[in-house]
């Protein structure tokens, strides 16, 4: 800065000839002196070049040369970019130039304007091409004259030079602290603290991160667990006392509370995984991981479970898709008037409508609960007591087939699979670390140790992710060994699903162990059609016998179709 004001001085001694000093602005006291102050955000409080003494030093020369002035404060805002995105006062001051409005113009350096070469460059040629006077506080620098111009290129260069260094520096500090088990920056996550550039757990937080889990975990909506907040008088990071829905969920998918993140550095687009003290045991995040991916909103695959604010038992709410724009159902009971399912995108819109989950919904119906029970009831019923395939289901699991004990091995081994493959990666993170711990104190060549790290990494990653397969193939078996117990389980009822005293509680169970969905459409402004699409081919299966005439000889089961088209009308039912 100094440097540039002893520079700025000597060019106004030089171009005295050219007659742009005081003596030629002393008259036009009806043209204004703009002043354009502005800091760095990384360094607020420059010595000598705060925001206060700049526009002191403009006001200072405006008197001085006799000019009314006119202030354009940027505050704090950057000059590193190369456009002028976050520069709002600087654009609209460049508009009124372009249009001839300002003739003086006060910086207390160039540097204020921009430290950015082509910024900096497209900002001169506006300048010369309308004719104004760039002033500091040592005087008119005349931008037309070439040997004013060669020495402002050369001290525009050598600033952006020393900002590219400082925030090379910056940046190389920043990576290295990390690395090293630092912080990366701002504000800890909730639940913990920073203590020698490192996190800490905050003791008092993190009690509030387990109950927060735990409440999710036992059935509490966002709404619910907010309310528990406030009554306790837990406060935000921010020292707000209501927490909103989007600070509870992004505490809820925090991947610290698992012990470790993410960091991606922006110039070399290295992603690198730290570790961070751990506040949350992995069964309890996992569980809350599941229960959040079945109650997630949206399309086809994600399906919302019971929570603890719903009063009304529902037969079918997990089960109807929206054929017009794949989103669940949801029901709305009411004791007085007509109960309706509706779906989701069109009565929870406000959820996506600025987001890429959003759709439009061509759906211009609801349907009447009473009815749409029924019917769904009736069919599936009639359709699992005629088939052939279902009733062979349930022979086969009751004698004992080999089905569950295969389901049960087949877990084991992946059990024991996962087991070995979590070893794996713990070993494969230890040596990168051993690695780029050897390669910061010099005892490895840097090449080759990233290299080998880069290796590993990949290694590492092919690890956790037949981690998550095998962990999702555990889950499949699972649910399969669920269906088995609901065969065994009502096998042996068949004949007591028709019962009109039949549960609401046992019908949904029926129905979700046999039917995978029921599509919704809306045929006219008073009929739906409804596809069920059963697990299995039940509608229409057969048995063809080996032999007719001997039928002891054996028999195959024939499948039949996964379809079932029902038509709901307000006033009757038919079937399709």
């Amino acid at each position: 800065m100094k440097d540039l004001s002893r520079i700025n001085s000597s060019i106004i001694r030089k171009n005295n000839d050219v007659h742009l000093g005081e003596d030629l602005i002393e008259n036009q006291i009806t043209e204004y002196l703009h002043i354009y102050t502005r800091v760095s955000t990384s360094h607020q409080e420059e010595d000598g070049t705060s925001l206060e003494s700049q526009l002191e030093l403009g006001i200072e020369r405006s008197k001085k040369i006799g000019l009314k002035y006119k202030i354009w404060n940027e505050g704090g805002k950057s000059s590193s970019k190369d456009d002028l995105s976050n520069r709002p006062v600087l654009t609209e001051l460049l508009s009124l130039i372009d249009e001839g409005e300002v003739q003086h113009l006060y910086v207390y350096n160039t540097d204020r304007l921009s430290r950015n070469l082509n910024t900096w460059g497209m900002i001169r040629f506006k300048l010369i091409k309308n004719n104004v006077i760039l002033h500091t506080p040592t005087g008119p620098l005349p931008l037309s004259d070439p040997t004013t111009n060669l020495l402002i290129g050369v001290l525009t260069e050598i600033s952006q030079y020393e900002n590219q260094i400082r925030t090379e520096r910056f940046r190389q500090g920043k990576l290295k602290r990390i690395k090293q088990g630092g912080w990366i920056g701002g504000p800890p996550p909730f639940g913990y603290s920073i203590e020698k550039s490192k996190l800490v757990p905050n003791k008092e937080e993190q009690k509030w991160v387990r109950f927060i889990f735990e409440c999710y975990k036992g059935g509490d909506s966002l709404d619910d667990i907010r309310s528990k907040l406030l009554k306790n008088s837990v406060q935000t990071r921010r020292g707000n006392p209501v927490w909103c829905h989007s600070s509870i969920e992004k505490l809820l998918t925090n991947t610290h509370y698992g012990g470790h993140f993410s960091y991606t550095d922006k110039k070399s687009d290295e992603t690198i995984r730290l570790t961070c003290p751990r506040l949350l045991p992995s069964s309890l995040i996992k569980s809350v991981r599941d229960i959040r991916n079945s109650r997630s909103y949206g399309k086809r695959g994600n399906r919302r479970t019971k929570t603890s604010n719903q009063k009304y038992t529902y037969l079918l709410t997990e089960l109807l898709v929206c054929g017009h724009c794949g989103s669940f159902y949801g029901g709305n009971y009411k004791k007085t008037q007509t109960s309706y399912y509706s779906c989701r995108q069109k009565t929870e819109k406000f959820r996506t409508r600025f987001t890429d989950r959003h759709v439009v919904c061509g759906s211009n119906r609801n349907i009447r609960i009473d009815r749409t029970d029924e019917i769904v009831w009736e069919t599936v019923v009639d359709v699992i007591s005629k088939s052939h395939l279902f009733k062979e289901d349930v022979k086969n699991e009751l004698l004992g087939k080999t089905s569950v004990r295969k389901s049960q091995s087949e877990i084991k081994r992946s059990q024991n699979k996962l087991r070995k493959l979590k070893k794996e990666i713990d070993e494969v993170t230890h040596s990168i670390i051993n690695f780029e711990t050897s390669v910061l104190i010099g005892n490895r060549d840097k090449i080759e140790g990233k290299k080998i790290v880069k290796n590993l990494e990949i290694h590492r990653e092919t690890l956790e992710s037949q981690v998550e397969e095998i962990n999702q193939s555990i889950l499949e078996e699972e649910k399969q060994k669920t269906w088995i117990d609901w065969v065994k389980e009502f096998g042996s009822r068949i004949e007591k699903i028709k019962d009109p005293d039949f549960s609401i509680e046992d019908r949904k169970s029926v129905i979700k162990g046999v039917v995978n969905q029921i599509v919704v459409s809306n045929k006219d402004v008073r009929k739906h059609e409804l596809k069920i699409e059963f697990r299995l081919p039940y509608v229409g299966d057969s048995i063809e016998f080996k032999d007719q005439k001997k039928k002891s000889k054996g028999y195959k089961v024939k499948n039949g179709r996964k379809i079932k088209g029902v038509i709901v009308d307000l006033l009757k039912k038919t079937k399709v």
